[in-house]
């Protein structure tokens, strides 16, 4: 199965009119989210989904975090994390073989990358300081909460 076979089933399954395939590259979003289909030659085709800009602190230790995340996922996925070296960006890359596929096996792989996207993004997004501190808020029981806005709370 080829890029634009890919292509036409997702848009026949989403009741797209037609999704472009541009320079060997399918532009999408799914769930609000950008993600770039491209043909290797015809031997792959590769998911890259963007996962976000480096937090503003501690970006060494979120990509020290990484990079132990995605030994532990090896076992389990063939997605790898990187970093645009254009943009600087986070993002999730999964190659998947074409010899054999089926569109069937391709929504599943990319309905598993999905899910890894999200789950990175969801880090990302907690690990940023301001996020961090708004959690660890929101977390609080309400008395904790009020007392923490040096409010008080009658008795």
């Amino acid at each position: 199965m080829d890029l634009k076979e890919v292509a036409d089933g997702l848009a026949a399954k989403f009741g797209i009119a037609d999704i472009a395939v541009e320079d060997g590259e399918v532009a999408l979003e799914i769930d609000g989210v950008p993600i770039m289909l491209a043909d290797r030659n015809g031997t792959a085709i590769v998911i890259t989904g963007f996962v976000g800009e480096p937090p503003a602190e501690g970006s060494d230790a979120f990509a020290g975090m990484m990079l132990s995340g995605t030994i532990s996922l090896m076992d389990e996925k063939a997605a790898a994390l990187a970093r645009n070296p254009e943009t600087g960006a986070f993002v999730l890359v999964e190659r998947i073989a074409q010899d054999g596929l089926t569109f069937d096996a391709f929504c599943e792989g990319l309905t598993d990358f999905m899910n890894t996207l999200e789950t990175w993004r969801g880090l990302l997004e907690d690990f940023r300081p301001a996020a961090k501190a708004a959690k660890t808020f929101n977390d609080q029981q309400p008395a904790e909460r009020d007392l923490a806005m040096g409010g008080f709370m009658q008795v």
